[in-house]
């Protein structure tokens, strides 16, 4: 049997997190519950602008943000980050961007731009065009950057494309993208599907959706298994043969899931707008690690935000203010940070 303990119980805002034990739930009994404290609060990182998305790695933080008909794209170094902003972007257009291995990427007016993580270091390069993308969401993966066009998956690395964006896959579109080392996987109309990133085979579907069930609404990959998040529930299947065998059920919530991060040991995900966290192995009870006003993709999936991110240490959020208990001005929000 195998058992590990859940994470700690946070304590901050008047909120505690809930304890328990994370068992293995498809070989072992439950677990009796059990909890220990914390001695760090959250603190705020950044506040009062409307923030879009954030990002984190190792040694920066990202944010992507609108305030006064302006979008920014920025980060700065974590360690200090009042006196290492720095901005890729600045524009009148809507912006989407993402982070992946040590580079930034954004679109604006149909261009596609690409940054090191430390900076443009003059022009940001400048990766292709594509009017019939919009202001979609836009991912990437070792040095490459996908889109959804009108009906089609394209990517071009970040150096930039030839005339012609490499095809993904054809007739399919998606505003949730994941990667494995050989393959991308998307959710579209029939369920979970996937392709070779390069394009080389067609795609085929990895899970169905169930036609009596929950829309399948977020992605993830660790460790060889695809997660997912349907309705309350989020279930993990085995690569590369995801749909040999039924898959396994990790988390039952109490609200629907969705935006799942996951990390060597632990799934995150969002649930009734507060950051919940469960071991990969998963859990009778999840830890609560947020308030319950973390601000949440609005209920178009292409318009989407971003609205967590974790690195190996701390939990990064974006922290709305409806609440009349929210300290900060009327017009912004706060990105803040908590030890995982």
């Amino acid at each position: 049997m195998t058992k590990l303990t859940c994470l700690a119980s946070l304590v901050f805002s008047g909120l505690t997190g809930c304890g328990g034990h994370a068992v293995d739930l498809d070989h072992a009994p439950p677990a009796s519950s059990g909890s220990r404290p914390t001695n760090s609060a959250p603190a705020t990182v950044l506040s009062n602008d409307d923030f879009r998305g954030v990002w984190a790695d190792e040694q920066r933080l990202y944010w992507l943000a609108s305030a006064g008909g302006l979008w920014r794209l920025q980060s700065c170094i974590q360690a200090d980050c009042e006196r290492t902003k720095l901005t890729y972007v600045q524009s009148t257009q809507k912006l989407q961007a993402t982070v992946a291995d040590g580079r930034v990427y954004w679109t604006s007016e149909s261009s596609f731009f690409s940054c090191p993580a430390g900076g443009c270091q003059g022009k940001p390069a400048r990766i292709t065009q594509d009017p019939a993308a919009g202001v979609d969401p836009i991912f990437a993966h070792r040095d490459y950057v996908y889109w959804s066009s009108d009906f089609d998956l394209y990517r071009c690395p970040a150096a930039g494309c030839a005339e012609t964006p490499e095809l993904v896959a054809s007739n399919t579109t998606s505003a949730r993208l994941v990667f494995d080392e050989k393959r991308a996987y998307w959710i579209d109309t029939p369920g979970i599907s996937s392709a070779p990133k390069d394009g080389s085979e067609p795609p085929k579907l990895e899970i169905a959706q169930r036609p009596d069930g929950d829309s399948i609404d977020s992605l993830a990959i660790a460790a060889d298994y695809l997660y997912w998040a349907a309705g309350a529930h989020v279930f993990r299947c085995q690569l590369p043969d995801c749909g040999a065998s039924p898959p396994a059920t990790r988390v039952t919530a109490a609200a629907p899931v969705t935006e799942l991060e996951i990390d060597e040991q632990t799934i995150y995900w969002l649930e009734s707008d507060a950051v919940h966290s469960c071991p990969l192995s998963g859990c009778e009870e999840s830890l609560t690690l947020t308030t319950p006003k973390v601000t949440r993709t609005t209920g178009d999936p292409w318009e989407r935000v971003v609205p967590f991110a974790v690195d190996s240490k701390n939990l990064f959020w974006i922290e709305g203010i409806d609440s009349p208990e929210s300290p900060l001005p009327e017009r912004g929000q706060a990105i803040r940070r908590t030890a995982k």
